[in-house]
């Protein structure tokens, strides 16, 4: 369990981001380490040679005006004070004869030390680093050659350099691990805290798996990634939540109102097979029945479009519309059935063409679903207009009617599929026309409005200039 819990553990997003950490941290260290050591060891490098050579000059003017046995007195005093074992001074001719030397016991034979060769050859200074093997540490050596062809060498340990150097190393690395460790767990608590907001919503979402649909993801400060990714899930919940309740609202509304034509259907057909077989009345059964199931198939068609355009699953052939065209298309249409109810239709428009981008057969089939409940509940005598007004934002499109009005109480929920009211029991629907024209010009960007008092309903089309299409 231990394992497979680390193995878990190893595999998170919080583990990376601290290794991500740890290794960009590591570097940028080692980076500095590398910077700051050099730095101090061409320091210290330059410090040695400055002093070796300031000694260098000085024995170099004490030869030349007192001679050999003055600078040997002062190789000895000299030695004497910074130490044998630290210093060495040599006076050599260019065959490589000693001439003066200080006391060179400590290191073991170094007076057999090879002149440099660019002095031999003539140069006046000569720098180098020398590593002898009866020593630990390096051994820095300046040879300057004097006017008469002698060179004075002069070299000390770099003991102290190198201690320096070596403690500097140990701290740092000493000072690395602890910053590792610490940078290590503050990386942990930052990564934990920047991906809190992750494992919030992955919970949310196992809860919803366990059918807690009313669960949402509560906002916190981890950044504004975190903070729209906890409003785009929690926006995506609400919209699952309105849809499912939506499906369920549909699922009962569907067994209910599919009940009343199949239950038509079969009573049709059951009275006939109970009574004679007169083929006029299975003609009656079979025309009954044809016209049950069409008007079952149109309820299934409409609901399926409804459902495909909500989601935005159903494809709008766009395109640039005069909509003075299918509003003239409609009215025309529908001339015929408003004059067998002594019904006027005026129509309203620009001179000039309106044009939009949309679905010509959605649109159409808006307009027309709006112009025949107009006419439907117009009473006999009555007038529907028409009007098309182009706007900046985009175009309206009204119908109204003067019919029996909506009660107020309707209004909010006359969209809603299958919902009927008191009023409209009387006629024939399905109550799904209002819910598909919703459907469609919602799948256009635009948005339908009701006005409505005791006599007339007045319903508004607004379609944006640039519309948003799902």
């Amino acid at each position: 369990m231990f394992s497979k819990k680390s193995a878990n553990f190893l595999r998170t997003t919080t583990f990376r981001l601290t290794l991500w950490y740890l290794g960009v941290f590591s570097l940028l260290s080692l980076a500095m380490f590398v910077v700051v050591y050099l730095f101090l060891a061409s320091h210290l490098y330059d410090r040695t040679d400055n002093e070796i050579m300031n000694t260098a000059e000085e024995f170099e003017t004490l030869y030349e005006q007192q001679g050999v046995r003055a600078l040997q007195a002062e190789f000895t005093r000299e030695a004497a004070s910074r130490g044998t074992e630290r210093v060495f001074f040599e006076l050599i001719s260019p065959k490589g004869k000693v001439l003066a030397t200080s006391d060179l016991s400590q290191w073991h034979g170094s007076e057999t030390l090879p002149l440099e060769a660019d002095v031999t050859s003539g140069n006046k200074v000569s720098f180098r680093t020398l590593s002898l093997s009866e020593h630990r540490h390096k051994v820095r050596v300046v040879a300057i050659s004097a006017t008469d062809g002698n060179v004075i060498e002069i070299g000390t340990t770099l003991q102290g350099d190198e201690i320096l150097l070596e403690r500097f190393r140990e701290i740092f690395g000493t000072a690395l691990v602890i910053m590792l460790v610490c940078g290590g767990l503050v990386g942990w608590l930052l990564a934990r805290k920047a991906m809190s907001g992750v494992k919030r919503v992955t919970e949310t979402a196992t809860r919803i798996g366990r059918h807690d649909f009313g669960q949402r993801v509560a906002f916190a400060d981890e950044g504004e990634e975190i903070r729209a990714l906890v409003h785009a899930f929690n926006d995506m919940l609400e919209r699952t939540e309105l849809l499912l309740n939506e499906l369920q609202q549909i699922t009962d509304n569907v067994a209910h109102d599919l009940r009343t034509p199949i239950t038509r259907i079969r009573g049709i057909a059951e009275t006939t097979l109970k009574g004679g077989e007169d083929l006029d009345e299975y003609r009656e059964m079979a025309a009954a029945v044809i016209d049950g199931s069409d008007e079952l198939i149109e309820m299934i068609s409409t609901m399926l479009e409804i459902a495909k355009t909500d989601s935005g699953v159903a494809q709008l052939a766009v395109a640039a519309l005069d909509i003075r065209e299918i509003v003239e298309q409609a009215a025309d249409l529908f001339a015929p059935a408003a004059e067998d109810k002594r019904i006027d239709i005026h129509l309203a428009q620009p001179q000039h063409a309106v044009m939009v981008l949309g679905d010509r057969s959605r649109l159409q089939r808006v307009v027309a679903n709006l112009l025949d409940n107009a006419i439907k509940y117009t009473p006999a005598g009555g007038t529907v207009s028409l009007s098309i007004d182009a706007e900046a934002a985009g175009v309206k499109v009204a119908i109204t009617d003067s019919g029996m009005g909506i009660d107020a109480n309707d209004i909010p929920k006359i969209f809603d599929r299958f919902y009927r009211g008191d009023q409209c029991r009387s006629t024939t629907g399905s109550g799904l026309g209002l819910s598909l024209v919703l459907a469609i010009i919602r799948g256009h960007g635009g948005d339908i409005t009701v006005k409505s008092a005791e006599a007339g309903s007045t319903f508004i089309v607004f379609l944006p200039s640039e519309p948003s299409l799902r």
